[in-house]
C-alpha cells in the first residue's frame, strides 16, 4: 500500500491537506501529538466515511530527539510505503525577545520544526528516489523571508531553515522523479496564533487567509512539482518588500509589532 504521510494533521493545514489527498483517493497516515489523539481519531473517521479510503493514525511527540526515525519505523509496521510526505507539524514562540523565552521550549521548537522535518525528509527522500517517484511538501512561512524578524527569532530562523533546506533538496532531487516543495504560508486561520502565545490576530486581520486556499495552493504546487508556493497577495508583497527595507532595525520593529503580545 502506498499513502501520504501527513504530520500535524489533527487541525488546520494538516487536516485540510489530509482531506485533499483523501478526495483524490489517496490513502493517508495522519500524525499528531498525544494530546490531540481524540481529534485525530475524529479526522480519521470523517475521511473514511466521506472518501472510503484507508486511514491510519499515529499519536506521538515529534519534538523528541529521534522522533523522525521512530515515526518511520511505526509507519513501516503498518505496511505502508510513503509516496507523499507532508511535514506540516510545527510550533512557534511569538511575541517575545529571545532573552525572554524558555530555553527548553525553544529547543523543542527547533527539534520539531527543523530536526524532525530534516530527518523525515532525508529518510523518505532516499526511499522515494529508489522507487523512482514521490513528492515532499514542507510547510515553511513568510517569516522565512523577513530577516531580522522581530519577537520571533527562533521561529523565523527555523522557517528560514525549512525554506533553504527544501530548495536545496529540490535541487538534489532534480531528475530523480521525486520533488520537494515548500509552502511559505502567511498568517492563516488556524490555532497557531493561540499556541504560539499571540491570541489576538486582529492586527493582521486583513492579511489572514482561510485554511482551505492555503492548503490547496500547497497541494497543487506539490502535485505540479514546483519548488515553492507563496499564497496570498499580501504575502507576495511582503516577500518583495522585506529586502528593500532601508533599516534592519526598522524591519525588526515593524515585523515584531504584528506579533507583540498585548
Amino acid at each position: 500500500m502506498t499513502a501520504a504521510l501527513i504530520t500535524g494533521a489533527s487541525t488546520g493545514l494538516g487536516r485540510e491537506l489530509a482531506g485533499l489527498f483523501a478526495a483524490d483517493g489517496v490513502d493517508v497516515v495522519i500524525v499528531s501529538s498525544e494530546r490531540s489523539s481524540e481529534q485525530l481519531g475524529d479526522v480519521a473517521d470523517e475521511l473514511r466515511a466521506r472518501h472510503g479510503i484507508r486511514v491510519d493514525t499515529v499519536s506521538m511527540d515529534l519534538a523528541r530527539p529521534g522522533a523522525g526515525a521512530e515515526l518511520v519505523a511505526r509507519v513501516d509496521e503498518l505496511g505502508v510505503a510513503v509516496e507523499y510526505l507532508v511535514n506540516n507539524a510545527g510550533v512557534g514562540i511569538l511575541g517575545l525577545k529571545i532573552q525572554e523565552c524558555d530555553p527548553v521550549a525553544v529547543s523543542k521548537m527547533i527539534q520539531l520544526n527543523v530536526v524532525t522535518l530534516t530527518d523525515l525528509t532525508t529518510l523518505y527522500a532516499a526511499r522515494m528516489v529508489e522507487a523512482g517517484h514521490g513528492a515532499i511538501l514542507n510547510v515553511s512561512s513568510i517569516a522565512a523571508y523577513v530577516i531580522p524578524h522581530g519577537l520571533e527569532a527562533g521561529y523565523s530562523a527555523s522557517k528560514a531553515y525549512v525554506r533553504s533546506f527544501s530548495e536545496a533538496v529540490a535541487s538534489d532531487l532534480h531528475g530523480t522523479g521525486v520533488t520537494c516543495t515548500h509552502l511559505a504560508a502567511g498568517p492563516t486561520r488556524t490555532e497557531f496564533g493561540h499556541t504560539a502565545g499571540v491570541g489576538d490576530w486582529s492586527r493582521l486581520d486583513r492579511f489572514i487567509m482561510d485554511v482551505a486556499p492555503v492548503a490547496h495552493a500547497g497541494y497543487e504546487a506539490m502535485r505540479a512539482g514546483r519548488v515553492m508556493v507563496l499564497p496570498g497577495l499580501g504575502n507576495k508583497v511582503m516577500r518583495v518588500a522585506a529586502p528593500l527595507s532601508p533599516s534592519r532595525r526598522l524591519k525588526a520593529l515593524v515585523s515584531g509589532y504584528f506579533v507583540a503580545r498585548r
